[in-house]
């Protein structure tokens, strides 16, 4: 039984298949190579033409397997077309090998091609670079911008609440309190500083408010309290007078730096009444009698009656009683103060107790 054409090679075949080992000279043509059962060409390149081609050219390829089949002691010649793909590509001479894909995949780099690739590669690479180093810096300049306009914006809004809290009206002086005024009017000392009611608090100078308290030499020092939104607040410590100084019928009190503080008609408790030298306000007998005074006890101040010296070193006293002291100068004070005042309670008829020397205090009777 006969197989249809294209599944056995016969006799023209063979002969077919030995001309195409045959070497082939310049400028001839392959001969056409044998295709499988099936119509498939068996060589890898006329496979790859003719998965594309098969469909348009079926019919020829039928029909020369068929003349081929009939006719093996004729050897067949080629056809024109034939040893090229389905596509119409010619895979008889070497340059047909560049159009097929596989040969085409093979083929080795090209340098130029890849040098641009390179280049590419590389300047896109720069500039991913160039883009991360701008967001960073962008990002460093942003954190830096944003750090001095926030000083900036503290200290401008320390300077508006500073020009707010000076030169605003609601940081005016509307009230005037004193503190410490008793030989003082307080109601002068409100009068004398009512020229800074509507003055903002820090713009009360100390050197205007001292020119306005000169007027009361009663005051030994003071002190200003600023004492937001609006008061102004005077503390004053009186001058105290710590002796007096007989004028007729009246005696004229001093304190310790020889001010006049008041004239009076009466003795006050603890004031005693100056002779001799002492009655210099100016002279060295004053300043000494007047430091001791000021610097003793109350309890034993209120004990004197009268203070006289001659000089720094010679001060003394005379109590309520009539018991004379003997003081000395200036110095230790506070510890002739406590020997006296033993001895006042341990010696209670003495004439005369000399303190002077507190380690060897001497009394009379």
């Amino acid at each position: 039984m006969k197989r249809p054409g294209g599944f056995d090679r016969g006799a023209g075949d063979e002969a077919q298949w030995e001309r195409a080992r045959r070497p082939v000279g310049d400028g001839a043509r392959v001969p056409p190579e044998p295709e499988s059962a099936g119509g498939v060409p068996s060589d890898p390149i006329r496979l790859i033409g003719w998965g594309r081609g098969a469909g348009r050219a079926g019919a020829e390829t039928d029909a020369a397997d068929r003349d081929r089949t009939a006719d093996p002691a004729t050897p067949a010649e080629p056809a024109p077309d034939e040893g090229r793909g389905a596509g119409g590509a010619d895979c008889g001479g070497t340059a047909d090998l560049a159009t097929a894909p596989l040969v085409r995949l093979a083929r080795p780099r090209n340098p130029i091609r890849a040098a641009k690739r390179d280049v590419k590669r590389a300047r896109r690479s720069v500039r991913d670079r160039e883009k991360r180093e701008q967001r960073r810096f962008t990002a460093h300049l942003r954190r830096t911008r944003r750090n001095w306009l926030i000083v900036v914006g503290a200290v401008l809004g320390l300077a508006v609440f500073v020009a707010v809290g000076v030169l605003s009206p609601a940081t005016a002086v509307r009230e005037v309190r004193v503190v410490g005024a008793s030989a003082v009017d307080a109601e002068d000392l409100r009068a004398a500083l009512a020229r800074f009611e509507g003055v903002p608090l820090v713009l009360v100078s100390d050197e205007e408010v001292h020119r306005a308290l000169e007027p009361f030499p009663l005051i030994q020092r003071y002190a200003i309290e600023r004492i937001p939104p609006h008061t102004l607040l005077l503390r004053i410590e009186e001058r105290e007078a710590v002796i007096a100084v007989a004028q007729g019928e009246r005696f004229a009190l001093r304190d310790a730096a020889g001010v006049l503080v008041d004239t009076v008609k009466k003795l006050p408790s603890g004031v005693p009444v100056a002779r001799g030298g002492a009655i210099d306000p100016g002279g060295p007998a004053f300043d000494a009698a007047a430091r001791v005074i000021r610097d003793l006890p109350r309890d034993i101040r209120k004990k004197l009656a009268e203070v006289t010296a001659s000089s720094s070193y010679d001060v003394a006293f005379v109590l309520k009683n009539g018991t004379k002291v003997g003081w000395g100068d200036a110095s230790e004070t506070q510890r002739k103060a406590v020997v006296l005042r033993a001895m006042l309670k341990s010696v209670k008829s003495a004439s005369l107790i000399d303190v002077s020397a507190p380690d060897a205090p001497v009394f009379t009777q």
